[in-house]
């Protein structure tokens, strides 16, 4: 959790004193975050067993919910693909 808030951090912290984009920082935030909840989320159902898949239970009400974070605004492959690119952009010059 402490590293995707300094991944946020970070971001905002280049956007306020540099103003340029953060497309890549951004990115990068959300693919950490995400990835992270789902690992969370996945030991938690484990742990529920059948209980952590049934519909009403707080568990699997929040795997949806990541599930979903994870595909909106662009996949884990698509973020991955951003950060890439910005990386090769900024090593072009």
């Amino acid at each position: 959790v402490d590293s995707s808030a300094l991944l946020i951090y970070r971001a905002a912290w280049t956007r306020d004193t540099t103003g340029r984009r953060i497309t890549r920082e951004a990115a990068m935030a959300k693919m950490h975050a995400t990835e992270c909840a789902q690992v969370v989320i996945d030991k938690a159902v484990q742990i529920f067993g059948g209980m952590g898949v049934v519909s009403g239970v707080k568990v699997e009400e929040l795997y949806r919910e990541i599930r979903a974070l994870r595909i909106y605004e662009g996949a884990t492959e698509v973020q991955k693909v951003i950060i890439a690119k910005q990386l090769l952009n900024d090593h072009k010059d």
